[in-house]
């Protein structure tokens, strides 16, 4: 457990923080249903990086981020307050593009693998007259 960098630590709790304020405190209705997926932090712990997935198409995605950004002083208050962290660190919102990319991994083996089976059925073949 020793192995972990101070920023690794730092960056779990700030994930914890975030999405605690996320729900009792954040009520942009932009904002909607928002998960944390992690929290990237630089070493000398100055800057910080969230990245979200948030449900919704590229549009709610979009005003997702704009309401998550316009937070970004409670946020910023309020964790580093929590984790009495000396250092100004500076907080960022970056969605977390994933989860979207799986999906639509997922979904072109799901088409390549039903266009395979369909070229495996003996009716579908051109007859041979």
């Amino acid at each position: 457990m020793g192995d972990f960098k101070r920023a690794d630590r730092v960056a779990d709790r700030i994930k914890k923080e975030v999405s605690d304020l996320l729900i009792r405190k954040v009520n942009d209705p932009r904002v909607g249903f928002v998960t944390v997926t992690r929290v990237k932090c630089s070493d000398d712990l100055r800057n910080a990086t969230v990245y979200f997935s948030a449900f919704g198409d590229e549009a709610k995605r979009q005003a997702t981020l704009e309401g998550l950004k316009s937070a970004l002083p409670l946020f910023r208050k309020e964790v580093f307050k929590r984790l009495a962290i000396k250092v100004p660190t500076l907080l960022y919102f970056r969605l977390d593009e994933s989860l979207h990319e799986g999906d639509r991994i997922q979904q072109l083996l799901k088409e390549i693998r039903e266009e395979r089976e369909g070229n495996d059925d003996p009716e579908a073949a051109p007859s041979a007259d």
